[in-house]
């Protein structure tokens, strides 16, 4: 299980820093965003987090709708993703990118104090 635990871990940091330089060259070069290989690593890193999260909760033997914590993160994720959407590829406008990458940053870190704390509302 450690070993599960440390690619789970090392996917949240590669994500999160993925999407934040994303972010970051979306205002600088927008192009870049959208190139083939700029997706792949993203989708790649995200569907490597997703899997060992999944694999995580199946060896703890959690459960989203029994454990508060995992159901409010997996909802947070899908907010997460929504807003990297509007912020990566719906967004019209540099006011509502900026917004929802912000957001979306913030609700990321939302799941990982929400992970660390094991509580629904880690405030």
């Amino acid at each position: 299980m450690e070993t599960v635990i440390l690619i789970h871990v090392s996917a949240v940091l590669l994500s999160i820093l993925f999407f934040f330089g994303r972010g970051v060259m979306m205002f600088r070069n927008p192009s870049f965003v959208s190139r083939r290989g700029v997706k792949r690593v993203a989708e790649s890193v995200d569907t490597v987090l997703f899997i060992s999260g999944v694999a995580l909760a199946w060896l703890t033997q959690q459960l989203p709708w029994h454990d508060a914590w995992l159901g409010t993160k997996l909802l947070l994720l899908l907010l997460y993703i929504l807003l990297g959407m509007v912020a990566f590829h719906w967004g019209r406008g540099r006011v509502v990118k900026t917004v929802s990458w912000m957001a979306a940053v913030a609700v990321y870190i939302i799941m990982l104090l929400i992970a660390l704390t094991k509580n629904p509302w880690p405030f």
